[in-house]
């Protein structure tokens, strides 16, 4: 039975961390993933090589889960131990060290490609990478990224007095708050969109506040996410979802029963949840038709 191997899979890998002095982290969706992939559940402990325990957690995270489903380890201080957890679908004679070997290479080979990543990315400011965002479209009726940018930039110094943020941080982070798409990182990785820009943010010396904004305004992704608290942040992701719903509506593209392929549901209920859990007093009226009013010609309704 999978809920007999996840119990199993989950006992065992715990006890291999904390055997080393780790913990587990807890991954709920990548334990049901695994047991439903394997029918003889070994969880082995392997090693992750030092060079690497310089990247971000985030991206040895997403490195370990996305390719290798790995379950992750965690020291002491809250921060990802060089360790990681790989479940066999066999007892081996050896123990198990063959297969730790063989998945410590396998692994040794993303995480190069991912410091490469970073390396890389870093050697650009991410003001130098708008211009590319002139070659992706946000939608054909709705124009590119960067003109998406430039609306969320002017929705979001609108918004900040309203949410008590700094206008110029606000202003300052949703100019940035795209451009990680543009990293070799994010191409790779594109989970860690947001996430990146935050720490490229942080390296080139913008105010945590920007840089927390830049990683928070896709937020929140879902019912089980995190809101985002912080002003700037807040303004941000408001300014975000506000125009993404406008967009959508002006041209008619509204959800159905059974679609929503442009999330607008979840626009919806993230804009919901950030009123409500910050306690904001927003005229949503007026900032939709501010929003259209950004839009211009683009929209019918405008």
């Amino acid at each position: 039975k999978v809920a007999t191997r996840r119990d199993l899979i989950e006992e065992k890998a715990t006890a291999l961390a904390e055997a080393d002095g780790f913990t587990l982290k807890r991954d709920p969706a990548l334990l049901a993933e695994v047991s439903g992939l394997v029918e003889w559940p070994v969880p082995l402990l392997g090693s992750i090589d030092a060079e690497f325990m310089a990247l971000p957690d985030e991206v040895l995270t997403t490195s370990m889960r996305s390719h290798q489903k790995y379950f992750s380890v965690v020291a002491a201080d809250g921060k990802l131990a060089p360790r990681f957890v790989v479940v066999s679908n066999m007892e081996a004679e050896d123990g198990g060290a063959a297969i730790v070997a063989g998945n410590e290479r396998v692994l040794r080979a993303r995480l190069a490609d991912a410091k490469f990543f970073w390396d890389q990315d870093r050697k650009e400011k991410l003001e130098s990478r708008l211009p590319a965002l002139t070659q992706m479209m946000f939608h054909e009726k709705l124009g590119t990224l960067e003109e998406k940018v430039a609306r969320i930039e002017a929705l979001a110094l609108v918004l900040a007095p309203v949410v008590g943020a700094d206008p110029e941080q606000a202003k300052r982070a949703a100019h940035l708050c795209k451009a990680d798409l543009m990293t070799g990182m994010v191409g790779e990785f594109a989970s860690l969109q947001g996430v990146m820009g935050r720490y490229y943010a942080l390296a080139e010396g913008e105010p945590s506040e920007v840089a927390q904004a830049i990683a928070e305004h896709y937020a929140p992704a879902g019912p089980d996410d995190m809101c985002p608290s912080a002003a700037v942040s807040v303004a941000v992701s408001l300014a975000d979802k506000i125009d993404t719903l406008v967009g959508f509506f002006g041209i008619d593209e509204k959800p159905t029963g059974s679609r929503d392929p442009y999330g607008l549901r979840r626009a919806a209920l993230g804009i919901i949840r950030i009123i409500l859990e910050n306690g904001i007093r927003l005229p949503l009226l007026t900032a939709f038709g501010k929003a259209a009013e950004l839009y211009g010609a683009a929209l019918p309704t405008a």
